[in-house]
Order: C-alpha cells, then sequence, then structure tokens
C-alpha cells in the first residue's frame, strides 16, 4: 500500500501548474498526470522502490500532455499509449518518443530552454546518459545496477510497454 501512496504523492506533486495564467494547459497537465498514475496503479512494483519504472509516471503524462489537442488525455486508449510509446519499433523512420514530445510541447508554446519545471522534467527525462557499470570509484556494478545507456524516457517506455501489454492487452484476450 505505501507504494502505491508514493506513486499517488508524486502525481500530486507533479500536477502543479505547467504555465503561467493558462488554466487550460494546466487542467489539461492534471489530467494527464491524473491518467498516467491511474494507468500505472495496478502495475506499480510493490517490491522495488527505485529503478526505470519510476520515470514512467512523468514520461506517459508527458506523452498525453503532447498529444494532438483534440484528444482528451482521460479516453485514450492504452493502445495508442503504447503505439506511441514505442513509435520505433513498428518504422524505424519514426521520429523518437523523445522527439515527438518535445515538438509537440512546442506547438503547445512551451519554451523548453526556460527554467520551468516543465522544461526540467523535460530535460531530464531526455538527456541521453551513457553506459554505466562502474562506480565512480572503479567498482562494477551488479548486473541489475548496470545502465545500458540512453535516456530516462526510453527505458521508462520499454518498461511501460512491458508491463501494459502484460496487464491490459494480454489479460483482456484471455
Amino acid at each position: 500500500m505505501a507504494d502505491t501512496r508514493d506513486l499517488w504523492w508524486a502525481a500530486g506533486q507533479m500536477a502543479l501548474t505547467v504555465a503561467e495564467g493558462d488554466d487550460w494547459r494546466n487542467r489539461r497537465w492534471t489530467e494527464s498526470v491524473r491518467r498516467s498514475a491511474t494507468l500505472l496503479e495496478p502495475v506499480w512494483p510493490k517490491t522495488y522502490s527505485s529503478g526505470t519504472f519510476t520515470f514512467a509516471l512523468p514520461t506517459i503524462a508527458l506523452l498525453l500532455y503532447a498529444k494532438p489537442l483534440v484528444d482528451d488525455p482521460k479516453g485514450v486508449p492504452v493502445e495508442d499509449i503504447l503505439t506511441a510509446l514505442t513509435p520505433r519499433l513498428a518504422d524505424r523512420s519514426v521520429p523518437s518518443l523523445e522527439d515527438t514530445v518535445r515538438d509537440s510541447l512546442i506547438k503547445h508554446r512551451h519554451d523548453l530552454d526556460d527554467d520551468s519545471r516543465l522544461s526540467s522534467l523535460v530535460q531530464q527525462l531526455t538527456t541521453y546518459r551513457p553506459p554505466l557499470a562502474y562506480t565512480s570509484t572503479g567498482l562494477e556494478l551488479t548486473s541489475a545496477d548496470h545502465w545500458p545507456g540512453g535516456t530516462l524516457m526510453g527505458a521508462a517506455a520499454e518498461w511501460v510497454h512491458h508491463v501494459f501489454t502484460h496487464h491490459y492487452l494480454h489479460r483482456s484476450s484471455a
């Protein structure tokens, strides 16, 4: 139960204003965060306190927020979320998830170079991090702690794709 409370606490922390004086964008962001947390609640790990899953909440929220304006975050089907999270699995010529989110946020008139909370979140999730197998002192990390390289958004998208496919799609067809 404490893990689920942590998920919703994080959602509450994220659901603050993203645009000064723009109620519509703030409301859309809040709905996106709420939908993300609602989808993640049944699959949220109960035995781990950290890992790539912790970046799933903001990744899905940013994806839902950045979707075309006619799409209500509350009504986006899981299948569409999975398709949007891993666009390159089906077609290598399409832009990456990170590029798609950045471009959509710019279309929503967000300045991603300012020091706003949204810009900081996007920067944190989309910055490339090199592979990591050793600590700063040269000790080898356990295999579970190795980082293969990439972005936190990409790692979260892979995790979400796996658990959502198992929980939402395979379960409904069984």
